[in-house]
């Protein structure tokens, strides 16, 4: 049960919270370890929709994990989402770090209009962490930016078990002004550490699962 975390680079005319929120796991890797039960690898995704395939790729190749839970922001949620599925579509409403935007076309030309995240129990996770006190929910819709295009790229694959988790935009944002945090109509409550503690949550939900099969 090898575990690999990724994240995204900076994004949206601000840095991305799901990168400080792997730095922050990675500090506590101890805690993370202990929380799966197996080593955790962290690996950091820039936010380029032509080299995101060899990058992720390449990771998977080298780290061979048995489970992959990529993290991104999405600016207009309030709580985490865990996603569900990800679908054969490229529509950047925002640039990605190259400046590449709009309708560009399918993630894979040919490819199955969906792909069903592997993760186990999604639905179980996100009511654990609702027991924990954190805002969650399971999602149908992983968006048309690089988050669903990584989802995709890996549910290609046979192996990792694969979801996503999207985080919103958190109180450190706002407090440096990052414009995904200042545009929404009410600012954001969790910090990092939270989302740290939260992460904590899915890895041990998921652990005790996969014991019990």
């Amino acid at each position: 049960m090898t575990l690999m975390i990724t994240a995204f680079g900076p994004f949206d005319g601000g840095w991305n919270v799901s990168e400080r929120l792997l730095d922050a796991l990675e500090r506590g890797r101890a805690e993370v370890e202990e929380a799966w039960g197996a080593p955790a690898a962290f690996v950091r995704l820039a936010v380029d929709t032509e080299t995101i395939e060899r990058q992720l790729g390449g990771a998977l190749g080298e780290l061979r994990p048995s489970h992959l839970l990529l993290m991104g922001q999405a600016a207009a949620r309030d709580g985490l989402t865990l996603e569900r599925v990800a679908r054969n579509r490229r529509d950047f409403a925002a640039p990605d770090a190259c400046g590449r935007r709009g309708p560009l076309g399918p993630v894979r030309a040919g490819g199955p209009d969906l792909r069903a995240a592997t993760w186990p129990d999604l639905a179980g996770a996100a009511a654990a962490l609702s027991r924990a006190g954190f805002p969650a929910a399971v999602s149908d819709d992983a968006g048309a930016h690089l988050c669903n295009q990584a989802l995709y790229l890996a549910l290609e694959r046979a192996d990792p078990l694969a979801t996503f988790l999207h985080l919103p935009p958190c109180a450190e944002q706002v407090a440096d002004r990052v414009p995904a945090a200042l545009r929404r109509p009410e600012a954001p409550r969790m910090t990092i550490a939270e989302m740290a503690r939260a992460v904590g949550v899915v890895l041990r939900h998921t652990r005790t699962i996969a014991a019990a099969a």
